[in-house]
């Protein structure tokens, strides 16, 4: 319960300022400093000021409240006819030309506490304020010596209230005035450093340029001499081998063991280089990614196969593969996924003495495959694990001796998996073996985050799609190896929207989609998306349904082509797909070149059982073949004989029937802005022979004649 204090009728404008006085002296008396009894003041003030202004009745009560934590405690009421639209005041939305409302608001944020009720017959306002910490006890003596204080007010005097309002007044504007002074101050000092940081950071803009630059270099650098290096090595190696075949006659003991050491010098400056080249080729973002579909279960096979003469150098360890339990294909780079698992197992054999070395592959809830190569050899120390992923770093022990490597084996590892979008790690101990990881995404997707499912989105030349529409990924995983080879190419979506976004832009060859997963929505989808379509190639596309047996009936009245059980393997699926649709005569593609080596290489990477392969030695040859066979797309030579491939196009072009005809500029010759120019203009694509043999994959080849063709027919 308040103690009271003292109490104020609001008669007339002098009982405003005695009440702003009496506020100011009772917080004095309880022990707050000089801004606090300005503030109870200046709030007492505007509360008193509203109360007689626009209710002309009303008094102010000052208590005390001596609970948990001591408040002064001021209460104003009148009995005028309450305050319309109080709720807008409070929100701070009410906005009058009296000024009403404002210093409600104003008391508000001033004081701890604040409340207000009114009503027609008058309103109340209760506001406090807390007592300080360093503010006495209120004991009954303490509240005694108060009362007493407070009796022995003198009269107000409201004209020195004024004054000394005056004086407050004038400090506060000189204390404006300071701060405005510093305020000034400090933006000057902030626009100096803001001036400094604008300087700092173009100066480190220009050292990035400038290690950005360093970089590109050395990367440059590596890449050239590791190219240089490489002829040469390769002959020392070949004459070296020449040598210990004795083809040139018999060796002493001594030249043997001497030519050995060239060899064996040779092969690890190469493995250097090689592995210098990789790592320049990854940094400088110019290693290509090639991925494909494979199992793991082959690259195992593969590993096993290539691994086994490292076997014979080490007779005491063994090298278990664990058996794989239904892991799924993955679409990703194979060579770089079998050169990490290569650098880690042959490091695991190096530096086990004797024992195993164990490698395994399980999948993740994240959609990764993680490969782990386990031995039980010579460790290594926790304090170590970062340092061996970094460039020629070597961990000092005793088989080190036995077997010096570069330092670039771990480092490219690590480089390659993130590369993939995975990474690789390490779990050892001194003299307890090691486990190498590396985590694959199952799907790589140009270094974001991998699809959930196996979607392939990049079509092959002369390969009609198949669309897949099943929310089971590995159902897709066991049914996709029987396409692989066949003349269907099979694309997986795993839910209905996205077939439908699929379809607006694609026309598949058939459409097979598992009913018994999605049920009524997967109906829908084939009556309205696909038999009901605004697109006339859209309505004719065959359509199979999966599902149980008793969902037949329903698939032969609703204008379904086919119908297979949710149990279907690859090869039912592939005989069924080719029940229903037309047979499709293989694409003819013409190769045109003068250089027989290059027309074997281009025969062999892209010989397909679905793909009909024509070939013209020079460009007059050409024309007759495209006049007289019609191919549908050309891979076209530039430098040749009679005719050079710029004729040949020019040609192609000026002619009705060949005007939009795929052309690939597959050339040696180093084109100059002009000529790439010209050949843009003939709407060919310019792919160097080179980069085909070393680097280019025919999936990548066979994906830009699709893509071409594509947008071949769209403009036609």
């Amino acid at each position: 319960m308040p103690t009271p204090l003292y109490e104020i009728a609001l008669r007339n404008e002098r009982d405003v300022v005695v009440a702003r006085q009496r506020a100011r002296d009772l917080a004095s008396i309880l022990g707050f400093d000089n801004q606090e009894q300005i503030r109870i003041a200046t709030a007492t003030s505007e509360m008193a000021r509203n109360a007689f202004r626009y209710a002309h009745h009303g008094k102010v009560n000052f208590a005390l409240e001596n609970g948990t934590q001591p408040m002064l405690q001021i209460a104003i009421s009148d009995a005028g006819p309450g305050i319309p639209n109080l709720q807008q005041i409070m929100d701070g939305q009410y906005k009058s030309q009296t000024g009403m409302g404002l210093g409600i608001i104003g008391t508000k944020r001033l004081m701890d506490t604040f409340e207000i009720a009114s009503k027609p017959a008058g309103t109340l306002v209760t506001f406090g304020k807390e007592l300080p910490p360093t503010a006495p006890p209120l004991t009954q003596i303490r509240m005694r010596e108060l009362r007493d204080k407070v009796k022995a007010f003198e009269p107000a005097n409201p004209y020195e209230e004024i004054e000394r309002q005056n004086r407050e007044l004038l400090k506060t504007l000189q204390e404006l005035r300071a701060r405005q002074e510093e305020l000034a101050m400090l933006n000057r000092e902030l626009e100096d450093t803001n001036r400094g940081v604008v300087a700092l950071y173009a100066e480190l803009d220009e050292r990035a340029d400038y290690l950005r630059r360093a970089s590109e270099m050395k990367s440059n650098f590596l890449s050239n001499i590791s190219h240089e290096f490489r002829t040469p090595l390769n002959s020392i190696m070949s004459l070296a081998r020449m040598l210990m075949e004795r083809m040139d006659g018999e060796l002493t003991g001594e030249q043997e063991t001497q030519i050995g050491f060239i060899l064996e010098s040779a092969r690890l400056l190469s493995d250097m280089v090689n592995d210098l080249l990789d790592i320049a080729k990854v940094e400088a973002g110019k290693a290509r990614i090639r991925a494909k579909a494979f199992e793991v279960s082959e690259l195992f096979s593969a590993l096993k196969g290539m691994l086994k003469p490292l076997l014979a150098n080490n007779t005491s360890v063994d090298l278990v593969f664990e058996p794989l339990s239904d892991l799924p294909s993955l679409h990703t780079d194979e060579g770089k996924v079998s050169q990490i698992l290569r650098n880690f197992i042959s490091n695991a054999i190096k530096y086990t003495p004797q024992g195993e070395v164990r490698v395994a592959a399980r999948a993740s809830q994240e959609n990764t495959i993680v490969f782990i190569v386990q031995d039980s050899g010579i460790g290594i120390a926790p304090e170590n694990h970062e340092a061996i992923f970094q460039e020629f770093t070597q961990i000092d022990n005793p088989l080190q001796e036995r077997f010096r490597g570069t330092g670039l084996g771990l480092p490219l590892c690590r480089s390659l998996a993130t590369l993939l979008g995975g990474r690789v790690w390490v779990e050892s101990e001194l003299g307890r073996g090691s486990r190498f990881y590396a985590e694959i995404p199952i799907v790589y997707s140009g270094g974001e985050l991998p699809l959930p499912t196996g979607e392939v989105t990049a079509q092959e030349f002369s390969r009609p799609v198949v669309l897949l529409i099943d929310p089971d990924y590995q159902a897709f995983s066991m049914r996709h190896a029987a396409f692989r080879s066949a003349e269907f190419m099979l694309v997986h979506l795993e839910s209905i929207e996205r077939a439908r976004t699929w379809v607006s832009q694609n026309v598949p060859a058939a459409v097979i989609c598992n009913i018994h997963a999605f049920g009524a929505r997967g109906w829908d989808f084939l009556r309205k998306e696909i038999r009901e379509s605004e697109n006339n190639a859209l309505r004719q596309v065959p359509l199979i349904a999966t599902g149980r047996p008793e969902e037949k009936a329903w698939a032969s009245g609703a204008g379904i082509n086919g119908f297979l059980s949710d149990a279907a393997d690859g090869e039912e699926m592939l005989a069924g797909v080719r029940a229903i649709t037309r047979f499709q005569h293989p694409k003819k593609l013409l190769l045109v070149d003068d250089n027989h080596l290059s027309l074997y290489i281009l025969r062999e990477l892209l010989d397909r059982p679905w793909l009909q392969l024509l070939q013209a030695h020079n460009g007059r040859e050409a024309l007759e073949m495209v006049e007289r066979e019609q191919p549908d797309a050309i891979i076209l030579d530039l430098v040749m004989p009679e005719m050079d491939g710029f004729t040949v196009l020019e040609r192609l072009r000026a002619a009705e029937k060949t005007r939009s005809l795929p052309v690939i500029v597959y050339t040696s010759k180093n084109v100059t802005a002009g000529e790439s120019q010209f050949l843009q203009g003939m709407g060919a694509r310019i792919i160097s022979k080179g980069e085909v043999t070393s680097t280019l994959s025919p999936e990548a080849l066979l994906q830009s004649l699709a893509s071409y063709e594509i947008r071949g027919e769209e403009g036609k």
